[in-house]
């Protein structure tokens, strides 16, 4: 039943409409509150939105129903890691994350970048070189790669990941820090 609503909120999400998109999956939320498709594409609505804490509360809601439910355990873990949410959760669900999707390039990623905030570099290396490998042109990936190279003092690593961030993309969080620790390391 709530297909039809979740189908809708995926077309309006698609286009850009998020209004649009959150009306129609509420209206398939109250036919069905625990519908996982539902709560997903809401979340990633509020997200792309900017509402963290919306976008927070409803990847609560799918992990409530399915704790290794990896995609949710992922972004909720970015979200508490990169909005000021608790550190230690974040952690541990990024880490729950690959667990239960260990070859996931993105959650490679989420568990690295989480590491690398923590100074635990070298670990986080072996991750974020394994998500670069799998998406080599993901500009986000590539300054991950590129600052945790940097923070390992390899310079000419560092240079190469930052630039190629840089070249295959003039937008992404963290294009500020890949300037300036790109014309550190030249």
């Amino acid at each position: 039943m709530t297909a039809a609503y979740v189908s809708l909120g995926d077309l309006y999400t698609a286009s850009g409409q998020y209004d649009q998109a959150l009306a129609r999956l509420d209206e398939g939320l109250k036919v069905n509150p625990n519908d996982l498709s539902a709560l997903i594409l809401a979340a990633t609505v509020y997200e792309r939105k900017g509402d963290i804490r919306k976008a927070q509360e409803a990847y609560e809601k799918v992990l409530a129903q399915e704790p290794r439910f990896a995609p949710a355990a992922n972004n909720l873990a970015w979200l508490y890691s990169e909005h000021g949410g608790d550190k230690e959760k974040a952690l541990q669900l990024a880490q729950a994350a690959k667990e239960a999707a260990p070859e996931d390039p993105y959650v490679s990623d989420t568990l690295g970048w989480i590491l690398y905030k923590r100074g635990v570099y070298q670990r986080a290396l072996g991750l974020i070189r394994e998500s670069a490998a799998k998406l080599p042109d993901n500009p986000e990936i590539q300054y991950h790669l590129g600052m945790t190279y940097y923070k390992l003092g390899d310079s000419e690593a560092a240079r190469q990941a930052l630039g190629k961030a840089l070249a295959l993309s003039p937008r992404f969080p963290g294009v500020e820090e890949a300037h300036r620790v790109l014309a550190e390391v030249r």
